[in-house]
């Protein structure tokens, strides 16, 4: 298995690659570490998922609106034909340069495959997804793809087993199998703080239920809940009425927040089915609710979990069991390309919490919860509620069936050679110096036209060019190196030199290291000096002039710099 930072270092040297590890490892954290890192680098990339939910959690779209193909389950000639009528379709494809897809367990591999083959068109190349970078995050352990078409099936990947099902998972499609995936399996655990529930997750995942495991699980089935722990349900009949139900059950006035919106009509809906909160949320005094978003700078998380105790300056606050209180102020939704707002969407970022369904709570870190496992139906389904929780005080349970307990027998065939896979790759990196990753990394940031870095101040505002090239000088970085890393041409790095200079932002002493020391350039600047003190106006053409056109104009800049 592998730690965050060297997945990170894959990435950036621009490999493809399979992000996987357990429920709360940090998938979702090393995504946006990228993202924005590759934003820093003016470099587009498409941010998707499998799913409207786990897309907002990204501020990104759905793969199928961003390859266009919709809800279709196969494309012919003429659905082609018809993409490729659709400007805004090239004009996306054209920028971006990486496509994420994240929660890839629930994608199928013929949508997978198809949209490879839209990648291939509008790029015209033929490269798995026209040659992007391409990042697939998800753990195949989570809820598995819609078996929608019954007997399809491809050649697994990593699997040598006639032992293989129907379900289509990414893993079994040609476009998965000829992206060369990188495995970056992560190795750390945030969501969990509990070793016996550690324990009993994994032992979930390896297939291997211990009678100790089963004797915990038994261990916190009670009849009776506290109503005011939220309760997780396999189906969704029924979860929207019985929080309907409390809520009416609460004598105290309501409260009222409608949802504003801006962009396009298609992507809006996106996002309001995505996002969990409603275009109404109606709410009072003692309502049982849940944050629905990341806040880190407040302090909640999506999945946090309180009372609503009063309403400040119009707002609800939201007071957890432990005891901390958060106002609850409206909060937006996005989905963006590149650097513009395609759509948005702006609510309370609360939703009613007497009960919600599994599904639902993906991506969720709960505190405590009432699950019912009683009726599982699918493989996966109760490591994904189980895995929502922290600790075992904080679980549970009304029941739960033999199938809550399953894992799918070629996911978890999978999961063994994925470490393997992983360790192998962790083991390569540990022999890889720095100068041959700075040499990969910069080589891929080149191929993607990386060329503008978008640098902020201590105050969060963006810096000007002129002084993103003081902090390379101040760094001692030399002409070569500020030429590469700003992507600029030596003239402008110069100018900016010399803009500094007018300005005393910068010294002639803080610039001195760049300053050659050798034979050839202390004579071209004694030249250089000389036609100088005869002018009352500098100008370069008399200076390229009285030097015989041996010197470029850049180079006589650059010689000016030390003149006196």
């Amino acid at each position: 298995m592998i730690p965050q930072s060297e997945a990170l270092k894959i990435l950036k040297m621009g490999e493809n690659v399979f992000l996987t590890g357990p429920a709360g490892s940090g998938k979702t954290y090393v995504l946006n570490e990228y993202i924005q890192f590759l934003k820093e680098h003016g470099v587009e990339v498409a941010v998707t998922a499998s799913t409207g939910i786990a897309a907002t959690h990204l501020k990104g779209m759905t793969i199928h609106s961003f390859s266009g193909i919709g809800i279709k389950d196969y494309l012919t000639d003429y659905d082609l034909d018809a993409l490729e009528e659709k400007s805004y379709l090239w004009k996306r494809f054209d920028k971006t340069k990486v496509l994420i897809i994240d929660e890839i367990s629930m994608l199928s591999s013929y949508t997978l495959d198809m949209v490879d083959r839209v990648c291939k068109l509008f790029k015209r190349n033929e490269l798995p997804f026209g040659g992007m970078q391409v990042i697939f995050s998800g753990d195949f352990f989570q809820l598995p793809p819609i078996e929608k078409r019954r007997g399809y099936q491809e050649p697994t990947i990593f699997l040598d087993s006639e032992d293989v099902s129907n379900t289509p998972f990414a893993f079994k499609s040609k476009a998965w199998k000829n992206s060369n995936l990188h495995v970056c399996y992560l190795s750390e655990q945030f969501r969990q703080s509990d070793n016996e529930l550690m324990n009993l997750l994994t032992e979930i995942r390896d297939g291997a239920i211990s009678e100790n495991s089963l004797a915990l699980l038994n261990g916190r089935i009670v009849k009776d809940a506290d109503d005011e722990i939220t309760k997780l349900h396999t189906h969704n009949i029924n979860v929207d009425s019985f929080n309907n139900k409390k809520l009416d059950a609460i004598d105290a006035p309501e409260r009222f927040y409608d949802m504003t919106t801006r962009g396009k009509p298609a992507l809006v809906d996106a996002l309001k089915r995505g996002c969990l909160v409603p275009e109404r949320l109606i709410l009072k005094k003692g309502a049982l609710v849940m944050f629905v978003k990341n806040n880190p700078n407040v302090g909640y998380v999506n999945g946090t979990v309180g009372e609503v105790i009063d309403f400040e300056g119009g707002y609800p606050v939201v007071k957890t069991k432990g005891g901390n209180r958060y106002t609850a102020t409206v909060q937006s939704w996005s989905i963006e390309e590149g650097s513009k707002v395609l759509a948005e969407i702006s609510q309370v970022p609360l939703k009613l919490a007497w009960a919600i369904t599994i599904h639902k709570s993906q991506g969720m870190t709960l505190e405590r919860a009432v699950i019912d496992l009683s009726g599982s139906f699918v493989d996966g389904q109760g490591y994904v509620a189980l895995s929502r929780i922290k600790t075992l005080e904080g679980l549970f349970l009304h029941g739960f069936n033999e199938m809550a307990l399953q894992v799918h027998n070629e996911v978890k065939k999978l999961d063994g050679e994925l470490k393997d896979f992983s360790n192998a790759l962790y083991m390569q990196l540990k022999g890889l110096t720095q100068k041959e990753f700075d040499f990969r990394h910069d080589r891929f940031l080149k191929s993607i036209g990386a060329t503008k870095v978008k640098i902020l101040d201590d105050k969060g505002k963006k810096l000007t060019t002129f002084m993103i090239t003081r902090g390379l000088l101040k760094d001692k970085k030399s002409l070569k190196e500020i030429v590469v890393d700003r992507g600029l041409k030596l003239g402008t790095i110069i100018s900016h030199i010399e803009k500094l200079l007018g300005d005393k932002i910068l010294k002639q002493e803080d610039i001195l290291y760049l300053k050659p020391e050798t034979v050839e350039f202390n004579e071209m600047l004694e030249k250089v000096s000389g036609e100088v003190d005869k002018m009352d106006e500098i100008k370069l053409t008399p200076i390229f002039n009285a030097l015989d056109g041996k010197h470029s104009f850049d180079e006589i800049r650059f010689s000016l710099l030390f003149v006196d």
